[in-house]
């Protein structure tokens, strides 16, 4: 087998204190000598690249680190090396450049590939499905009464109520984003426009679950202009719970009920 140089530097770019922490694996597609998959924890660097049908592991080496924005380290010997420079795209990407660079021929061929963290993927199914269940919480004079959060091929859909004196009426139901641990998400109904931002609370390990939600809540009346800000806490919908508290941290000029008469 040919001896390799390999050689390994990691830059953050202009993203600084980016964490390359993780799994990544090549989504573009890998030939002979290619990388396939990059194991990183802190500044310890683990490469994997093909070669035929076979997957090898080089050895796990701690990076130097450059300044602080960059990591080296080197693998192998011989007269042929193999260089990859590695920046951030988002919060699970990375563009990795790799460099064959032939001594002997004075040649360099470059390719670029793209790698996925897939621990962040799994994270984030993670924190997705912590959030599913029926919640409650909301009186009279909230500008939703009630939720129900569920998982769907990957996708967090939350249904919403508000409270009424004729009942709850059904808001609808949206995709929710999740973005630092939290979901944001948005419905209307008629003139009255809601948006909101759920966070989670009281987590239990064992079902990967929530036990409570906060839920900051911008309501406005699209006819008129009015709006009001409320932020609700809400809990699972299981018999004997004490009624929840409804805290209003910033309250806008006018009463939710006046938000809602224009339907």
């Amino acid at each position: 087998m040919k001896k390799i140089l390999f050689t390994l530097l990691v830059t953050a770019g202009t993203l600084f204190g980016y964490n390359f922490s993780g799994t990544w694996l090549n989504q573009t597609g890998a030939n002979f000598n290619d990388p396939v998959k990059l194991v990183i924890k802190g500044s310890y660097i683990t490469p994997y690249i093909i070669r035929g049908d076979k997957v090898y592991k080089l050895k796990q080496k701690k990076a130097t680190n450059l300044g602080g924005r960059e990591l080296y380290e080197a693998w192998g010997f011989g007269y042929k090396n193999l260089v990859l420079l590695i920046k951030p795209i988002n919060s699970n990407k990375i563009k990795v450049i790799e460099k064959k660079i032939y001594t002997k021929a004075k040649r360099v061929i470059t390719k670029s590939f793209i790698f996925k963290n897939t621990n962040k993927v799994s994270v984030n199914r993670s924190i997705k499905k912590r959030f599913i269940g029926n919640w409650i919480g909301g009186n009279q004079f909230s500008a939703l009464s009630r939720l129900a959060i569920r998982v769907e091929n990957g996708k967090v859909i939350v249904k919403a109520w508000r409270p009424s004196n004729r009942g709850d009426i059904y808001m609808g139901q949206a995709v929710a984003i999740l973005k630092n641990g939290k979901l944001h998400t948005s419905w209307q109904k008629g003139d009255l426009f809601v948006n909101s931002v759920i966070t989670g609370y009281n987590y239990n390990e064992k079902t990967n679950r929530y036990n409570r939600l906060k839920v900051d809540i911008s309501a406005k009346n699209l006819a008129n202009g009015l709006q009001n800000w409320q932020t609700l806490y809400l809990v699972r919908a299981k018999p004997n719970i004490a009624k929840p508290m409804i805290k209003h941290l910033k309250v806008g000029p006018v009463d939710i009920n006046l938000l809602i008469k224009s339907y």
